[in-house]
């Protein structure tokens, strides 16, 4: 970045200079015309040789004056028009105008990656803020309800994975919701945790709503966020499950929300299989860069940058087999983020 600034403030000087130099030969020019002019009009004032060819100066005569003095008078000659050249240089010629054209382009293509990098920054940021507010409504909803967690069970409807209508999202199926419906009628948002729809989608997803029967509609999603399958969530999974704050045994170290791939999305139950298995079941987001964004249950938020990018297609089944050494870090890492399971039994 340094030397993008750099380079822009050489081309900026550069440009100056040529600029400068423009004006100092314009000025230099015109001085040459004035001091013409004046010399010109000094020879107009003591007269000319006889063999002198007479110039454009209107000469005005006084008869009165004449014929009292005999001295004939002259005017002031006229001032002459400057020359052509200096014309010509009022303005650009086509290879200053060239190589102003190319110092911009110049400047445009060290400007455009920078902007783009900052506009990733920003679509972080606010989703990194989104999660915060969401983890606060999730931290609040549980000293209301001394120690219960929000329920975050689902169900498989008609082919379709949806949370369930008592469940902290509603009746959400991400790539399924036409209207924010099932949002409103979530328990954080039912009891006035938050009043913003908007919170609840990543302003870098950019995926859009499909049909049942896989076409894609004109509208976008209205959810990107899904909670940890541990907390409140299904219990006839490979997971331990809890439903109180008290179960939780190291709150900093167990993740709450987290920004879902959009390819992964359905309900928002994140199942993450224990380690020792191998497979996404769920799969984060890296939309930000190759990062992904998780609120934990003592009220922090973290970035985590991923050694590989998170793709869930092609998949094998419901799950996708680590790709590489690198995916396979990611995993462990996130494996890191739940509970432990005493007996894990590899799944089919």
């Amino acid at each position: 970045m340094k030397r993008q600034v750099q380079s822009l403030k050489s081309g900026v000087q550069s440009l100056q200079f040529r600029v400068h130099r423009l004006g100092l030969g314009m000025a230099k020019d015109r001085a040459i015309c004035r001091c013409r002019v004046r010399l010109g009009g000094r020879r107009g004032l003591t007269g000319r040789t006889m063999n002198q060819a007479p110039n454009s100066t209107v000469e005005a005569e006084a008869p009165a004056a004449r014929g009292m003095s005999g001295v004939q008078r002259k005017a002031v000659p006229a001032r002459a028009p400057c020359s052509r050249r200096v014309r010509d240089r009022a303005a650009f010629t086509l290879i200053e105008l060239l190589t102003v054209l190319a110092v911009i382009g110049v400047l445009a293509g060290l400007l455009l990656p920078a902007l783009g990098a900052a506009k990733v920054r920003a679509t972080g940021t606010v989703c990194f803020n989104q999660l915060k507010q969401l983890q606060l409504c999730w931290q609040m909803y549980v000293d209301d309800f001394p120690g219960r967690l929000p329920p975050n069970r689902s169900h498989l409807t008609d082919g379709i994975w949806r949370s369930t209508p008592d469940s902290w999202i509603g009746s959400s199926s991400a790539p399924h919701d036409v209207d924010t419906l099932p949002i409103e009628q979530g328990l954080l948002f039912q009891y006035d945790y938050n009043r913003s729809v908007a919170l609840y989608r990543c302003p870098a997803d950019k995926s859009r709503v499909r049909t049942p029967q896989g076409r894609e509609l004109a509208m976008r999603r209205t959810r990107s966020y899904s909670m940890n399958g541990n907390l409140g969530g299904r219990t006839n999974e490979v997971q331990h499950t809890v439903n109180h704050n008290n179960a939780i045994p190291s709150p900093a170290k167990l993740f709450v929300f987290i920004d879902e791939a959009e390819d992964s999305i359905d309900d928002a139950h994140f199942l993450v299989w224990p380690n020792p298995d191998t497979r996404w079941v769920n799969l984060p987001a890296g939309r930000h860069a190759q990062n992904g964004i998780l609120s934990f249950a003592d009220g922090h938020v973290e970035k985590w940058a991923w050694q590989w990018p998170k793709k869930f297609n092609p998949k094998q089944s419901y799950w996708k087999m680590a790709e590489t050494p690198r995916d396979l870090n990611d995993l462990r890492r996130l494996q890191g983020a739940i509970l432990r399971v005493e007996k894990f039994a590899s799944q089919p």
